[in-house]
């Protein structure tokens, strides 16, 4: 009986945390930050209560120098330069945009995403575009807060590193935003990675503030961003274990006796640790509370089917920052435990709460260039720290050493964030002007439904596409929960296993299975398509309507290029990347 009575609990407890995540997640938050709060007390000194008033506002750093108004200068120009790029072409015609044009648009808020189909949990994405719906509904207005949180994430990495003179503090921030993962994060709407990054800066924020002051204030701010961190990303419970157990065990081996001193574990700023340590327990427990025991793991197999090896090379070529956090790190560990260097709990527990984060992606076989974003972030803050002061005082050699990596990094961003925008931006400007031509064709056309064959796209881009169209006005099969009619489009492609949603987790688009156009058909080229230019042309050749080049015109070794920045390991580049075109076949 009491048997039965623990598994109805249970199932209780777990329909619960997945239908009514809102409650259930404020209650968690409101218990963490007061309990910490309690736990970690006031300060009872009136010397501390004073230097808690001294820093409870971050100092900004003084820059009434001809250097750091330059620098200034040269940040304010980055920003906006960064900015314009983020909002030119921009339109609800990129992937995962699906989420506007099918649920926002139409009048729907988007659930908290909850899945324990593919083992999914990070309730908080997306969330903020259910407020944001009811003032906007322009591709420039809800880019609007990612705008504003990049703005804030800016002004949290020019106070961090106060020990670093203005010029290098911006010359690390201009680092952190040229890096691709980042540039990716806050350049599009759909990733949770923008959230998590300035989050993370908060929390990094608080901490130091923190350590500084003692004030409970600073460190209820580090237990709401650590705990509104961890539900943007399932994994950013790792990178807070990491952070606050080497924080802990840091603290213990700084003393000054030869051994460890775990009284360390007792002090208020251990207590902040614990309590972090604490906020990712929870949502291991809500995380298997919500998933089950034996959660399903459908999506890490589903895109980590990649050998270990290929994804060594992937992060190599698209990312050495990683691999120069895991370096620096173990050669800071290394001297620390050898007594030949002095711990620096709060950088050094960053680094490794980031090298666990890294090893997650690497054990799960999971590549994506947007991923890695908070260990990139990491990396900048902290090897660029050491890099700084190591060359005030290290010897020749080991400078060009320093700038040699510093060359590498900064080559190796510019590249590849040049290619992430070119790529972002003609996919979604030449999917406007293929909807554009489309549209003329469906005016056009009264008698019968406007029928859209695509040769080379995969199912779920063809659901991406037929999403955009619909937001455009042009009725789509199965986009209304019904049939186009005779004015419709229907959707057609090669890549269609059988008739149906053309994503069986998205029922809201139906395409058909064809193996090539009928007559009268439009055959549609999608710029992102997987498709060489001697594959295209045949279908380009009869009664092309329109053709997409890429803008700006690039030379033929682009492909060279953007060969190893590939968004996923499946993908080659074709030798038309980022064309596009719409025929009539005859």
């Amino acid at each position: 009986m009491w048997a039965a009575s623990l598994v109805q609990i249970l199932r209780s407890l777990h329909a619960t945390l997945v239908a009514q995540f809102w409650p259930s997640w404020l209650v968690l938050t409101a218990a963490a930050v007061s309990g910490s709060t309690w736990i970690i007390g006031r300060p009872a000194s009136p010397g501390e209560q004073r230097r808690d008033e001294r820093h409870l506002i971050p100092v900004w750093p003084r820059v009434a120098t001809p250097a750091g108004i330059v620098a200034l200068g040269i940040l304010v120009v980055f920003i906006v330069s960064y900015i314009a790029i983020i909002l030119v072409w921009e339109d609800f015609a990129y992937m995962d945009n699906s989420i506007f044009t099918l649920y926002i648009f139409k009048g729907h808020d988007i659930p908290p995403p909850i899945w324990p189909k593919v083992g999914r949990l990070f309730p908080l994405g997306f969330q903020e575009f259910n407020l944001i719906q009811h003032f906007t509904d322009s591709a420039i207005g809800y880019h609007v807060l990612p705008i504003a949180e990049l703005l804030v994430f800016v002004s949290i990495l020019l106070v961090l590193n106060d020990e670093l003179g203005i010029a290098a503090r911006v010359a690390l921030a201009i680092l952190a935003l040229l890096t691709p993962s980042i540039l990716i994060s806050f350049g599009g709407l759909i990733f949770p990675e923008r959230n998590e990054l300035l989050f993370l800066a908060g929390l990094i924020l608080c901490v130091k503030r923190f350590e500084e002051s003692e004030s409970t204030r600073w460190a209820a701010g580090a237990v709401l961003c650590a705990q509104i961190m961890v539900y943007y990303k399932e994994n950013a419970f790792l990178l807070l274990l990491g952070f606050a157990g080497a924080r802990l065990l840091l603290r213990c081996r700084s003393g000054r006796l030869a051994g460890w001193d775990y009284d360390r574990l007792r002090d208020r700023l251990a207590r902040l640790d614990w309590s972090l340590v604490g906020v990712a327990i929870l949502f291991l427990l809500y995380y298997f509370g919500a998933m089950g025991l034996h959660p399903n793991v459908n999506y890490a197999i589903a895109n980590g089917n990649h050998s270990f090896v290929g994804m060594l090379l992937a992060y190599t070529r698209g990312d050495v920052l990683v691999w120069l956090l895991v370096v620096v790190a173990a050669g800071r560990i290394y001297l620390i435990l050898r007594r030949r260097a002095a711990s620096l709990p709060l950088w050094d527990g960053l680094a490794i709460g980031g090298v666990a984060y890294f090893l997650a992606y690497l054990y799960l076989r999971i590549y994506r260039p947007w991923y890695s974003a908070p260990v990139d972030l990491i990396a900048v803050l902290y090897a660029g720290r050491f890099a700084v002061l190591s060359l005030e005082r290290t010897r020749l050699w080991r400078k060009s050493i320093i700038l040699m990596l510093v060359f590498i990094v900064v080559f190796q961003n510019v590249v590849f964030s040049a290619v992430s925008i070119f790529e972002r931006k003609n996919a979604i400007h030449g999917k406007v002007e293929i909807a554009r031509v489309v549209g003329e064709q469906y005016r056009m056309r009264t008698a019968h439904p406007l029928r859209l064959f695509f040769p080379f796209a995969t199912p779920y881009s063809i659901m991406e596409f037929a999403a955009y169209l619909s937001y455009r006005g042009i009725p789509v099969e199965g986009a209304n929960g019904a049939d186009a009619g005779p004015e419709g489009a229907v959707l057609a492609g090669r890549a269609v296993a059988k008739d149906g949603p053309c994503m069986g987790y998205f029922t809201f688009i139906r395409c058909l299975a064809a193996d090539r156009p009928a007559p009268g058909d439009l055959v549609i080229v999608l710029p992102d398509d997987e498709a060489s230019r001697a594959q295209a042309s045949p279908y380009r050749a009869r009664g092309e309507l329109f053709s997409y080049e890429p803008r700006p015109s690039v030379p033929g070794f682009r492909h060279a290029l953007v060969a190893g920045f590939a968004g996923d390991l499946r993908i080659t580049i074709p030798d038309r990347w980022m064309d596009g075109s719409v025929a009539i076949w005859q």
